[in-house]
């Protein structure tokens, strides 16, 4: 039985490594290697086999299991497009990132990678070339993958920055239960003691239901062909 999990899982993994789109996005493809890489369901699969062989032959093999790795695979792909599209929104806003930053947090990430398989720089390197690979694709996928995080967080930054919050509404918030604030001694603090931390509270509040909405409006103006 483990046997033929293995070979299921590789088949798997053999399937998903393939490059023809999963999805566009305003024309621009995601590649069915993209999702694989992005739900594990390669290595997830192969770890279950070893581990738990009636688990997997389950997920596998029936109807519900096969089910479930679809929807699984469906909400990975989501994510991804709705990535696909803040990155497209910040390109076309003409938002850049500081690359001396990608390359900082590029080679602290491969520090980091080194450092917990206990192997040097050419030790690494030669592990991915025994498997196919380079050191040169590996880095430059992580580069690639904190340029984007660093594109889309300049992108919500900047969807963000014309979110205020009035004297109005911190004195209204302090108002409706200014018991909420109380000192060591369980008084109530005057508003002026906790003016920023309502300020806080309600910017925060505003920013995630502005954020959620932009998001939503986006997907839903986005050109999207799903084909999985």
């Amino acid at each position: 039985m483990t046997r033929i999990l293995l070979v299921a899982c590789l088949a798997w993994g053999a399937v998903a490594a393939a490059s023809e789109p999963v999805a566009y996005v305003n024309g621009e493809p995601i590649t069915r290697e993209e999702l694989d890489q992005a739900t594990g369901l390669a290595e997830i699969l192969f770890s279950l086999s070893q581990r738990f062989p009636s688990f997997a032959q389950s997920l596998l093999l029936t109807e519900e299991g096969k089910g479930f790795l679809a929807r699984y695979e469906r909400d990975v792909l989501e994510k991804l497009i709705l990535q696909r599209v803040q990155v497209q929104e910040a390109r076309a806003r003409g938002l850049t990132v500081d690359e001396g930053e990608v390359e900082r947090r590029t080679e602290e990430t491969l520090n980091q990678i080194y450092l917990y398989y206990d192997l040097s720089e050419e030790e690494f390197a030669a592990e991915l070339l025994s498997q196919r690979d380079s050191l040169e694709r590996f880095r430059n996928d992580i580069a690639r993958q904190h340029r984007e995080n660093l594109l889309l967080s300049a992108l919500k930054a900047a969807v963000l920055a014309e979110i205020t919050v009035s004297e109005e509404e911190i004195q209204s918030s302090y108002n409706e239960d200014p018991e909420r604030f109380v000192d060591e001694d369980g008084e109530p603090l005057p508003f002026p003691h906790v003016r920023e931390r309502i300020a806080a509270i309600l910017r925060a509040e505003k920013e995630e239901a502005h954020w959620q909405a932009w998001l939503a409006a986006a997907r839903s103006r986005a050109a999207v062909e799903i084909n999985l």
